[in-house]
């Protein structure tokens, strides 16, 4: 039985979060349900969009209402005493400095999934890796500043429509086989195999891809899921 507990902050997509859940579900598998560990979960979906404040209200209306309802959420797991709090949004991570200047004492308890990620690919000696994130994190260098020493290969502004359709597909819960190959298509425009799942929509995407009949093509790929990463340290240091 785990003596810590786990609160995840949701609402960034609703399908994401869910899929984090069930991940976590399986990695802490055993016997009895009752050895999972105490999870806590705060999903609001009024959130307004992270990448249009990043992108258009960067300090204003929209960018402060996001940064006091991540803060609102963090106050929550810290009253509700978790022991870890997940943010399941790759994007919500660059608000996380602001946020912190308004509860600085959930600072330690929050796991950074992309710092989780850049200790990941340093120790696996990854070098070059393919960025596919929101276009509010490909155009603020989100993960490039996280993962300075790397080389990081961000997909062009000119990708940015085909992007947003991927991620908007999988918060639809509207996937089929001409989304699975239009993905895998898009894949093949940068000569990169180790791919960053950025947005946290795009591992829901790759599981749906490998269920399908495109299966073999993807697999030709290896894709980094921060949130995985996540869960894999989480569960190794609540044993």
């Amino acid at each position: 039985m785990y003596k810590q507990s786990i609160g995840i902050i949701g609402g960034f997509g609703a399908y994401a979060t869910l899929a984090f859940y069930q991940s976590i579900l399986e990695q802490f598998a055993s016997d009895s349900e009752r050895n999972y560990p105490h999870i806590y979960m705060d999903n609001d979906f009024t959130m307004p969009s992270r990448t249009r404040a990043l992108l258009y209200d960067r300090g204003g209306v929209s960018y402060n209402e996001i940064v006091c309802m991540i803060a609102d959420s963090m106050k929550k797991m810290e009253m509700l005493g978790a022991d870890h709090i997940v943010l399941v949004c790759g994007t919500a991570h660059a608000f996380l400095p602001d946020v912190y200047r308004i509860v600085p004492e959930v600072k330690t308890k929050v796991c950074n999934i992309i710092e989780i990620l850049r200790d990941n690919l340093i120790a696996e000696g990854i070098s070059k890796v393919l960025v596919i994130a929101a276009e509010g994190a490909l155009k603020q260098g989100l993960y490039s500043e996280y993962l300075q020493g790397l080389d990081c290969v961000n997909p062009g502004e000119e990708y940015y429509e085909e992007i947003r359709y991927f991620i908007e597909s999988v918060k639809k819960n509207v996937l089929n086989e001409n989304i699975f190959q239009r993905f895998i298509d898009f894949l093949h425009e940068f000569e990169c195999k180790e791919i960053i799942l950025g947005c946290t929509e795009f591992p829901v995407l790759i599981d749906a891809i490998r269920k399908s009949s495109f299966s073999g093509e993807i697999n030709r790929f290896h894709f980094w899921n921060p949130l995985f990463l996540t869960i894999k340290k989480l569960k190794k240091i609540m044993e």
